[in-house]
């Protein structure tokens, strides 16, 4: 059983920078160790990111997820592909980005990783909505846009490839209103205009 916080203060916040950094530089060594001497996995973008975790029956991070909105430095997807989001038909105010959307090791079985995405889309976009976030970004591998996709996050690739924290990365974009009206089941009796 896990259960869906926010993590935006104090030890649970590190916890999750530190889950991040195990993720990200032990296992999946995207960043380099040397470079987080600290241990915990964090950015510029942080600052303007509510943090989110997964906690498991014994209160340890599950999964993390950051949404970063009304960033004044931009998001890592716009600034990492030179996107102009005016040019892409968006108002600015109303994009955000969902970004280290990462999940333990030993919770990626398919039983586990449904219930996983499904509380991670329920929060996240309810977050979205209270925040007016129309549309957010990512930046995903071709097989994590898929894992995306057949868990029911409609996201659109919006760009071309690019290398991007060592592996080809597309930029794409998902319509808050279009997960919600994908995922009725979801959220039941919610319309956006």
């Amino acid at each position: 059983m896990f259960r869906f916080v926010v993590a935006n203060e104090g030890e649970l916040l590190i916890k999750v920078f530190r889950f991040r950094y195990t993720i990200a530089c032990e296992e999946l060594e995207v960043y380099k160790k040397e470079d987080l001497p600290d241990g915990l996995e964090r950015d510029e973008y942080d600052p303007y990111s509510e943090h989110f975790a997964l906690l498991d029956e014994e209160g340890e991070v599950a999964a993390s997820i950051r949404f970063i909105h009304h960033s004044p430095i931009g998001y890592p997807t716009e600034n990492t592909y030179g996107l102009d989001l005016e040019a892409l038909g968006l108002e600015p105010e109303k994009v955000g980005e969902f970004s280290r959307i990462f999940i333990r090791s030993d919770c990626r079985k398919l039983k586990e990783n449904r219930e996983i995405y499904s509380m991670m889309k329920k929060n996240i976009v309810e977050h979205a909505l209270e925040a007016g976030i129309e549309y957010t970004l990512g930046s995903v591998e071709k097989r994590f846009y898929t894992l995306l996709r057949r868990f029911g996050f409609p996201y659109e690739i919006i760009g071309e490839g690019r290398i991007y924290a060592g592996k080809e990365r597309f930029p794409v974009l998902m319509s808050t209103k279009k997960c919600i009206e994908e995922n009725k089941e979801l959220f039941e009796g919610m319309t956006i205009q």
